[in-house]
């Protein structure tokens, strides 16, 4: 791993150099025709990645195949290398996978364009192209699908009309993070690349799923990030809230939009919202989280989810997680109509399915554990595996717990071993959690392997061994806020 630079121009020298010989590597393989194996993740972020790749191999006339993983396993790398391919490209995952890959991939060439946390060092066969290593953070300034987009961008620059998949793949990944959810750091500068082209536009704006499409309490409703109790799910709560609110929800019998508010009644909007938070004592500066920046792919048809970079991101999101991660992949790639079409229809069933473990988590007694400094969601036989990160994400983001607690939801895989997804908050980072690593170091005594970033993280465990692995979980985190 390189030393972390201190100056930002070398920093980002030494990026696009290692950018650079990772794309000299694919291209090679390209003129040789040599058999291309893309391997990406299920998630947005990583479907978003997958497509950018795939695009950019593609106009190289290679040859390959491509596969979409939950997660890199004994067996799963055990099942990739069984593939005819002679280089192997995996983007959104690899780096904490490393030994690994290293003990799988022992015949092929592989590049790793990855955003998480590394563990252990890259074999001589492995490129591997990591803003880490160079001192940039994967988890606030650049995601999975930003890292492939350099890298794509370092194969031919004309490949810069892929940004906006980019953007959409940070959005997933929720890293809004600036000030009123602006993107930073590398985000910022794939977003320049973006607007020059005239892609995207960025805006101010109320940020509600379907602010363009959807009427207003289902907009409301629809909207998961951030969780807001009492509304997200309750289209007939969301209704009594506007009527309250004196915000019209039709005018002559047509349904209004978020994008049809004036900005006095977007104002009376956001007021009600924090009302209704601050009613269930909770606090009401999360509603502040909805006025930000919003980032519009200007090609895409209007009255769209897809002219929306998050609402891209949400519909990718479920195509991962319900099982379609191909249709998924088909979106990034440009592909509508008919894929549109039944992309929304997994939306729909993928928003069921959240609003079916909400609620049930909100009547189980049982389902929820609450420590001092943890919240545990035990998920077994309920939850699907493909589901505990979005369900995490909920989970922390609705700060029905407040900001002080990591939250965990555990759930047992088809092959009997324990999922498990980890989220942190900003507060805690800032203290000194870093789930990523905390995984990484604790899971390998538990038969299981983990990682990810310091705000966001997942593991598999053996399942004999949880309640030991919880035990040691915990202590780790009241050592880190004890000091």
């Amino acid at each position: 791993m390189l030393p972390p630079s201190t100056s930002t121009s070398d920093r980002r020298a030494e990026l696009d150099e290692l950018a650079r010989k990772s794309a000299d590597v694919i291209v090679r393989a390209a003129e040789r025709r040599s058999p291309i194996l893309l391997v990406t993740h299920f998630d947005a972020d990583g479907l978003s990645a997958g497509s950018i790749t795939l695009a950019a191999v593609r106009r190289l006339g290679a040859s390959l195949h491509q596969r979409v993983v939950e997660s890199l396993s004994e067996d799963v790398v055990e099942d990739l290398a069984q593939i005819d391919s002679e280089l192997i490209v995996l983007t959104d995952m690899g780096s904490g996978q490393l030994a690994l890959l290293e003990k799988g991939f022992r015949e092929k060439e592989v590049v790793v364009a990855d955003h998480h946390q590394s563990l252990g060092e890259p074999a001589k066969n492995t490129h591997h192209f990591n803003p880490h290593t160079v001192g940039y953070d994967g988890s606030t300034v650049i995601s999975g699908a930003g890292t492939a987009y350099l890298l794509a961008k370092a194969i031919d620059e004309r490949n810069k009309d892929l940004s906006p998949m980019a953007l959409v793949g940070c959005l997933g990944d929720q890293q809004d993070k600036g000030p009123q959810r602006k993107l930073r750091g590398l985000n910022a500068d794939i977003l320049r690349d973006a607007i020059e082209l005239n892609l995207v536009e960025e805006t101010q704006d109320l940020i509600l799923f379907g602010r363009q499409t959807r009427p207003i309490h289902r907009a409301i409703a629809s909207t998961t990030s951030p969780f807001l109790p009492g509304l997200s799910g309750e289209e007939d709560r969301c209704l009594a809230l506007l009527d309250k609110a004196h915000v019209p929800t039709k005018i002559d019998e047509k349904w209004r939009t978020i994008s049809d508010l004036s900005t006095d009644e977007k104002q009376r909007l956001v007021d009600g919202i924090i009302q209704h938070m601050m009613a269930l004592k909770l606090s009401g500066e999360k509603a502040l989280e909805l006025i930000g920046s919003v980032y519009t792919l200007v090609k895409e048809d209007p009255w769209t989810p897809l002219r929306d970079g998050r609402e891209f991101a949400t519909l990718l999101n479920s195509c991962g997680r319900m099982g379609r991660a191909s249709l998924g992949l088909a979106l990034g790639l440009g592909e509508r109509g008919a894929a549109f079409k039944e992309a929304e229809l997994v939306y729909s069933e993928y928003k069921k399915s959240l609003a079916t473990y909400m609620n049930w988590l909100t009547t189980s007694p049982g389902a929820l554990v609450q420590e001092e400094n943890l919240v545990i969601v035990r998920g077994e036989g309920v939850i699907d595996e493909n589901m505990t990160g979005a369900v995490s994400s909920i989970v922390s983001s609705s700060n029905l717990f407040g900001t002080g607690k990591v939250t965990l939801v555990i759930t047992t895989r088809k092959d009997g071993a324990v999922k498990i997804s980890a989220r942190a908050t900003d507060n805690l980072v800032s203290m000194g959690v870093n789930l990523g690593k905390i995984l990484q170091t604790l899971t390998a005594d538990y038969g299981g392997s983990g990682g990810g970033h310091a705000i966001a993280a997942g593991a598999t465990v053996d399942k004999d061994k949880l309640d030991g692995f919880l035990a040691t979980f915990e202590r780790t985190i009241d050592s880190v806020l004890l000091h």
